[in-house]
């Protein structure tokens, strides 16, 4: 799978996406709505913005053009869907898509990518457990988790000679 250039960073516009999707609402006269998973999963939009100098810009145009083919072609970008900036799988959505030139130095480029959230990629148990582990430590959560990294992976190591 393509991979966007490293030396291009992405700006999420406003750092938000939008909802997946798959929940539907019916009105019952005289009570309370009912929901309904309609389906689960399903796809979030980010809106992205790259600040470009114009040989930046010439490389972009060949990676969108011919590598993502416009965006039809999936392609790795690093994005953050609530668990730190990953990699994401993504596609440009058509008619999304624009380039403006600022001071002539800079070239903005913004568009909007679909992509699955990496909530999907943990079971239910994992989540569960994650959960637990927040409603247990709070603010500490990524303390806790740093310290266990470090003993997992350094020091326990000071036993292999």
């Amino acid at each position: 799978m393509a991979s966007i250039p490293g030396s291009f960073k992405p700006l999420v516009s406003g750092y938000g996406f939008d909802e997946p999707g798959g929940v539907a609402r019916t009105e019952v006269a005289g009570g309370a709505a009912r929901y309904a998973l309609m389906w689960d999963r399903g796809v979030q939009r980010f809106k992205v913005t790259l600040l470009l100098s114009t040989l930046q810009f010439s490389a972009w145009s060949a990676f969108y053009h011919h590598t993502i083919r416009k965006g039809a072609i999936a392609f790795d970008m690093p994005l953050d869907s609530g668990f730190g900036v990953s990699d994401h799988s993504v596609n440009i959505v058509p008619g999304s898509y624009s380039a403006s030139w600022g001071d002539g130095q800079l070239v903005s480029v913004a568009f909007v990518v679909e992509t699955e959230n990496q909530a999907y990629g943990m079971s239910a148990a994992d989540a569960q457990c994650l959960l637990d582990v927040f409603e247990t430590y709070g603010a500490f959560s990524n303390d806790l988790l740093a310290r266990l990294a470090t003993f997992a992976n350094s020091d326990t190591l000071v036993l292999d000679y």
